[in-house]
């Protein structure tokens, strides 16, 4: 509502100056839109600090002592006790004619000139100024509560030049009752805000659960491979194993049960030193399979003496067979059988020098 701010202060100076009285109402400023910052309460220290700080410090430009200044607050705080709502362009107008300060708030008004008139809200945020508000703007601008002219650029007290945004700084300056619009502001956007977050959170959670499904589609399956110790639970499936062009070793699964081949140079029975690893497999599964035995059997290529073949043949047979005792298997495991054909008569000649080692 509008509200002309000469009656409240006619209640206490009879002739005050309306030209005074509208150079203090354009000190106020937007402060006025406001009931809350457009009242002062003697009983908030930190009220009363504001207006002996900015009014009375920085705009009147006083320089007694905290406590010569407050005594004055207070002496018109109990001028003004009868009253309910103590109007700050009363207070301000009191604190100024008792310094003798009131020529600073301008000359008197014409004949027939309107009071600066202000909409008062009830509310935080910024009302729309009066008739004179822009005016009343331009001198919070100036001197904020307690400013002056040069620490705004320039602006006087009779500049007709100000905007919202300026004025709202001034206000803030003393009251700080500015923050709850920069605030309202805030809160106005904050719910989309919020969303904003979630929906982000939201397609960064789905575009990882994506990438992993993808990365998941596109690991290959690797089979297991089957410890030695469970061999007796593999399918009867018969893996052959790779020949090497001359001495060697390799081993095989055959019907479920480990299976190792030794290979031979030309005329040799030496047993690979990489046949004690192979045997591990043939020891593990004896000791997981009570009862279990080894069938050892020599074989040669179809080249040479028949009758030195066969010898060769049983030599490694024989070569194994002690390598295997060697690797921790009990004799009592180990069986030469002898095959009923020794002479490989395959067309490759390094495949026929082996001698094989299957579980029985």
């Amino acid at each position: 509502m509008a509200e002309d701010w000469s009656v409240d202060v006619r209640k206490y100076v009879p002739d005050a100056d309306p030209g005074i009285i509208a150079g203090i109402v354009r000190h106020c400023g937007i402060a006025l839109q406001s009931r809350d910052a457009s009242l002062v309460s003697f009983t908030d220290k930190t009220e009363t600090g504001r207006v002996r700080e900015s009014f009375l410090k920085k705009k009147l430009g006083l320089t007694a002592s905290d406590a010569d200044l407050d005594s004055a607050i207070a002496s018109v705080g109990e001028q003004m006790k009868a009253d309910r709502t103590k109007n700050r362009v009363t207070v301000y107008y009191l604190l100024a004619e008792r310094f003798g300060k009131l020529a600073m708030f301008g000359k008197p008004l014409a004949a027939g000139a309107e009071l600066p008139v202000v909409e008062k809200s009830e509310g935080p945020g910024i009302a729309t100024l009066g008739k004179a508000g822009l005016a009343a703007g331009a001198m919070a601008a100036a001197g904020g509560f307690g400013g002056n002219p040069s620490s705004a650029g320039g602006v006087s007290p009779s500049s007709p030049r100000d905007t919202g945004g300026v004025a709202a700084r001034a206000f803030a300056s003393e009251s700080g009752i500015g923050a709850p619009v920069a605030k309202s502001g805030l809160m106005r956007w904050l719910p989309w805000l919020v969303l904003a977050a979630a929906l982000l959170l939201l397609f960064l959670y789905l575009g990882m659960h994506m990438r992993r499904a993808t990365a998941a589609s596109n690991t290959p399956v690797v089979p297991a491979t089957t410890p030695a110790a469970d061999l007796s639970a593999t399918p009867a499936v018969t893996s052959p194993a790779a020949i090497p062009t001359g001495a060697g070793v390799a081993t095989e699964v055959r019907d479920g049960k480990p299976a190792v081949i030794v290979y031979f140079d030309t005329g040799k029975a030496d047993v690979v030193p990489a046949f004690g690893a192979a045997a591990a497999s043939l020891k593990s599964y004896l000791g997981n399979n009570a009862g279990s035995k080894l069938a050892i059997s020599g074989f040669n290529d179809k080249t040479g003496n028949a009758a030195a073949n066969a010898e060769l043949s049983k030599n490694r047979a024989k070569a194994v067979q002690t390598a295997l005792v060697s690797a921790d298997i009990p004799a009592s495991s180990i069986e030469l059988i002898k095959p009923s054909d020794a002479t490989d008569t395959g067309a490759i000649n390094a495949e026929a020098r082996r001698v094989e080692v299957v579980v029985k």
